[in-house]
């Protein structure tokens, strides 16, 4: 029976670095995930965002249009 020696198998293999990507693909997902929750904490869901937006424009601009009012084609 042939015995095999863990520890020297362990240090022939190549050391892996970390990449960059991978640590930037972590925090967009950090950030994504963070993101997503705090919309479900503060219980914004697609139809408050909208009005929150709308009423944030309302004050810098001094009125919104909705959007089926606004013509995109000149």
């Amino acid at each position: 029976m042939t015995k095999i020696d863990k520890v020297e198998l362990l240090k022939r293999l190549p050391t892996i670095e970390p990449e960059k990507a991978l640590e930037e693909d972590s925090d967009d997902l950090r950030q994504m995930s963070l993101s997503s929750a705090l919309l479900m904490l503060a219980e914004i869901d697609h139809e408050h965002e909208y009005q929150l937006c709308r009423s944030v424009a309302q004050h810098l601009l001094g009125e919104a249009r909705e959007p089926e009012d606004i013509e995109l084609e000149e």
